[in-house]
């Protein structure tokens, strides 16, 4: 039966596939307590109340980029970039999670990438 080989981790430790080191979780818990909450993000309540709103109409249940079901209301001009848009519809696209983590990572720089003009 194949298995996932252990790996390395940055602070040189041997981790188990599907484990993640110890220090890991402590970077990513010290990265989160500097993060925005988010409301200050710009996901408000109001925002939570438009975009279910957004995805329970016809045709907003699968993601426009893959075709799997939405989950969730992406921007496609982030709202980082044109906070003015962050309510405006045409900038509302239905997203899986996946596709939206891909466009994030892309387009604000996640992972050591430049950030996208």
């Amino acid at each position: 039966m194949p298995f996932a080989a252990p790996r390395l981790c940055t602070c040189g430790r041997v981790v188990p596939a599907g484990k993640r080191c110890e220090c890991s979780i402590k970077r990513k818990a010290e990265r989160d307590k500097l993060r925005p909450a988010a409301p200050q993000r710009g996901y408000d309540a109001e925002w939570r109340r438009l975009s279910k709103a957004y995805l329970a109409e016809p045709g907003n249940d699968v993601c426009a980029d893959c075709g799997r079901p939405a989950v969730l209301v992406a921007h496609r001009v982030s709202i980082r970039k044109a906070p003015h848009l962050r309510l405006v519809r045409s900038n509302w696209k239905p997203s899986c999670i996946a596709c939206n983590n891909r466009q994030n990572i892309a387009c604000e720089g996640g992972f050591g990438r430049p950030i996208k003009q």
